[in-house]
């Protein structure tokens, strides 16, 4: 199988995210961790107007800097004490919730001469990374002093554990943390990074306060799609990641399985209609691939059965045109999709760059 990556199309979403963005004074840093640090598509996000990138680990953001990319990079995973030098020597910016970790990249920082950038993160109720907020100012003061270290904000995030939605109300709260810390400790932070894909349909109807400067944004520019809303946002491409995968099976089979029904091989129990004999196909593709419940096919009539490690099975009965053997299957990819088949070293990938005359107005 393979997974395919357009990154023009890549570029026009990114495009269309800094120009939304940039109506409100907010800069967006494109995050590459999805396709673990691709140079092509961090090329594409960069030609659309992203003024840095942001990834989660550290060997993606080293094959960023390998490929020749100079841009600012921040680390979105809190770092380890133990990776401090190459957190310094690889990044700009850090996320950062634990002062002695920061003391570390401190003197790192100072060893490789060098002045690193760092944005505290403030737990606004997903309870994932983040001080709590009668916190902040005293963490502040004790990084404001770190030689080497630039504390260059703050920053939140929703959805990602509990799947807290950024609405108005914990928007303003932020907003008015940063603004108290501020009159604290007697500075101007210069990021206060608010968000992520999941702020963008408040960003559409001019719902994000304006102390806002800054967003970490992937899945809005690689998939053109918010998950946690479904909210239409004014992204040009859907479907800029593919997935092409063989039939190696085509038969037709009873759809209600005959025994005892137990866990399957990922421990998930499932019900199974009788819709009588279906024609099914099998797919060369499986979970060790992938997130197979993230492929939407592209065939109208092929509907996805399930998964197994290696094989994914389709009811392709009312497939048009039908459905041969050998044959390549086509399936737009949403992010779990993308970000599990392109970290999976059972996949091909296939990168499209950046058309060149627009690479060059970019």
């Amino acid at each position: 199988m393979k997974l395919v990556a357009d990154c023009e199309k890549i570029r026009e979403n990114a495009r269309a995210v800094v120009e939304l963005c940039a109506a409100h004074s907010i800069e967006v840093a494109g995050v590459t961790k999805c396709c673990c640090g691709e140079p092509e598509v961090a090329r594409a996000m960069l030609a659309g107007g992203c003024t840095m990138l942001a990834d989660s680990r550290l060997p993606n953001v080293s094959r960023m800097r390998d490929a020749g990319i100079d841009a600012p990079v921040m680390l979105l995973r809190l770092p380890s004490a133990s990776d401090a030098d190459d957190v310094v020597r690889l990044t700009d910016y850090s996320l950062n919730t634990e002062v002695e970790t920061v003391r570390a990249l401190s003197q790192a920082a100072q060893r490789a001469g060098v002045t690193h950038a760092v944005v505290v993160m403030v737990d606004t109720g997903d309870r994932r990374e983040g001080v709590q907020p009668e916190r902040v100012v005293g963490v502040c003061r004790e990084l404001l002093d770190l030689p080497g270290i630039d504390l260059a904000g703050l920053g939140t995030s929703l959805n990602c554990l509990c799947g807290v939605c950024p609405t108005p109300e914990n928007q303003q709260l932020f907003a008015d943390i940063v603004e108290e810390a501020e009159g604290e400790l007697g500075i101007r932070f210069r990021l206060v990074s608010g968000g992520h894909t999941g702020n963008l349909h408040l960003v559409q109807r001019g719902l994000v306060p304006a102390r806002f400067n800054h967003f970490r944004v992937g899945e809005a520019i690689l998939i053109g799609t918010d998950q946690s809303t479904w909210a239409e946002l004014p992204v040009p491409h859907k479907d800029a990641f593919k997935v092409y995968a063989d039939v190696v099976e085509l038969q037709d089979k009873p759809s209600a399985p005959e025994g005892t029904i137990g866990p399957d091989a990922f421990m998930e129990v499932h019900e199974w209609p009788d819709r009588g004999v279906r024609r099914r196909a099998i797919l060369a593709l499986g979970e060790i691939d992938l997130r197979t419940r993230s492929l939407i096919p592209s065939r109208p009539g092929v509907d996805i059965v399930g998964a197994s490690s290696d094989h994914l099975v389709l009811d392709v009965t009312e497939a048009r045109p039908p459905v041969h053997l050998a044959e390549e299957i086509e399936f737009d990819a949403i992010y779990p999709a993308v970000s599990t088949g392109w970290a999976s070293s059972c996949t091909t990938k296939v990168v499209l760059p950046v058309k060149e005359s627009a690479a060059l107005q970019g």
